[in-house]
């Protein structure tokens, strides 16, 4: 059990943590309100993870009743955004695919594949609203924010790491390193579609967790935190391939019965069905140009030590730790950092 000292080391450090990602919940709830911008609820959904990673990490910390309350209503705001984002990137992407092409009949299809995906995104925007202004006003939010605040407070704006704080940073940081290296063995088959998504998961879970102990290794651990934020880039997008790639032939089988029923005939669906036609093998491309380009990188992530370094990184760190430790000022102001994967609502 950390003494008294160490516990203050320890909470501060989470309460420095915390704090601007829950300013930067509410900054991006403002902005969804006041602006038609689709990366404010990638920014929402960021600093909401943001902020369960600090309640999970530093919850033995943290009274044990209001934690499961708070991690619970954040959880809900980033499983409420997961689907309306989703439905943004399918349709930025489609916009993009269909001025890139000239030829009317894929753009046919295309249009037909982005008038489905509008009407869902036009379904979703009055909840959108609704869930806003319920981040707003939402008390659990509010009651977390005076806690963080009252602790910076309570405590001196100048305060050590302290050994016991590098204990966490060490086993937290470890523990979700290898949640993330035990999907490597799925990596070399293309078709581990679960496998690969699952790692994704845990290169996001791995990725806050290194954000989180940045400025308590002083940096040093960054060039790790770079390659797994290449590694989410790589799995989402090519998750994203995979999602495209099992939703279109369902979505051009319902568009038949549909089409079917209403016109009694199918000359329409022979004018959409080049273009998702097209859709499909445009996605199949490119899960295989993204597959082939992260294998080569993988290995040369690898080739270059660096989940290894990383460990030596950490351990070192933590056994160099000053005793008295060192005063420190650290950052309290981390950036928002685009994403270009989408998201399921269930993450």
């Amino acid at each position: 059990m950390a003494d008294k000292k160490d516990d203050n080391s320890i909470i501060q450090y989470c309460a420095r943590s915390l704090l601007p990602n829950i300013k930067a919940l509410k900054k991006a709830s403002e902005k969804i309100l006041s602006r038609n911008d689709i990366e404010d609820i990638h920014d929402l959904r960021v600093a909401s993870r943001r902020i369960r990673t600090n309640l999970d990490i530093f919850s033995d910390h943290l009274p044990a009743k209001k934690v499961k309350i708070w991690d619970k209503e954040i959880q809900s705001i980033t499983k409420s955004f997961g689907q309306v984002r989703d439905l943004d990137v399918q349709i930025d992407l489609i916009n993009n695919i269909y001025n890139t092409t000239e030829d009317p009949k894929i753009r046919t299809g295309l249009r037909r594949v982005r008038l489905r995906l509008d009407q869902k995104r036009q379904q979703k925007q009055a909840d959108t609203a609704n869930s806003i202004n319920s981040i707003l006003k939402n008390p659990s939010i509010n009651e977390m924010e005076i806690f963080i605040e009252k602790i910076k407070g309570e405590i001196d704006n100048n305060y050590y790491f302290s050994e016991n704080l590098f204990q966490v940073g060490y086993k937290k940081i470890q523990t979700r390193m290898d949640e993330f290296l035990f999907y490597e063995i799925f990596i070399f088959d293309p078709n581990r579609i679960s496998e690969l998504h699952q790692m994704r998961i845990k290169a996001k879970r791995f990725r806050y967790g290194l954000e989180t102990f940045s400025n308590l290794y002083q940096k040093k651990t960054n060039f790790a935190l770079e390659v797994v934020r290449e590694v989410q880039e790589y799995l989402g997008n090519i998750h994203d391939c995979d999602v495209w790639i099992s939703y279109l032939p369902k979505f051009l089988g319902k568009e038949y019965k549909r089409i079917k029923t209403f016109y009694g005939y199918m000359s329409p669906f022979s004018r959409i069905k080049p273009g998702i036609e097209y859709l499909i093998k445009d996605r199949q491309k490119e899960r295989s140009r993204l597959y082939k380009s992260f294998i080569t990188d993988w290995k040369k992530w690898k080739f270059d030590e660096t989940w290894l370094n990383l460990r030596k990184v950490v351990l070192l760190t933590s056994l160099e730790t000053p005793h008295p430790p060192k005063i420190i000022e650290i950052n309290e102001n981390p950036e928002i950092t685009t994403e270009l994967d989408s998201e399921s609502a269930a993450e």
